[in-house]
């Protein structure tokens, strides 16, 4: 019984985890947008907010490159004729207005 209560004790702030909604999300947003431009691309970049979006803060040197957080999360690339992308996504952040690295994954 109580191997059970601890159990659920632990499971509990899973359960009720919500997704990130801070500043990072529009900054990696907008640089994945920006990104996708640049290499000639046509498309509308939008993430899903669901449990899969998080942020970890990682506050170290990525090469010579400081980064404060790491955003992961799901997203989707949609083109002109509506037709949708989904992938998951890395997004690396020097601080909530900056965005130094974004990458696609398959989901």
């Amino acid at each position: 019984m109580r191997l059970l209560a601890l159990l659920l004790l632990l499971a509990a702030p899973a359960a009720f985890a919500e997704p990130y909604a801070g500043p990072g999300v529009e900054t990696c947003r907008a640089y994945a947008q920006a990104d996708l431009k640049r290499y000639g691309e046509s498309g509308t970049v939008s993430f899903v907010a669901d449990e899969s979006l998080e942020i970890d803060k990682y506050t170290r040197k990525a090469g010579r490159q400081f980064v404060s957080s790491v955003l992961t999360g799901h997203g989707r690339i949609a083109d002109p004729k509506g037709k949708a992308l989904e992938q998951a996504f890395v997004c690396l952040l020097a601080d909530d207005k900056h965005a130094v690295f974004f990458w696609w994954l398959p989901r």
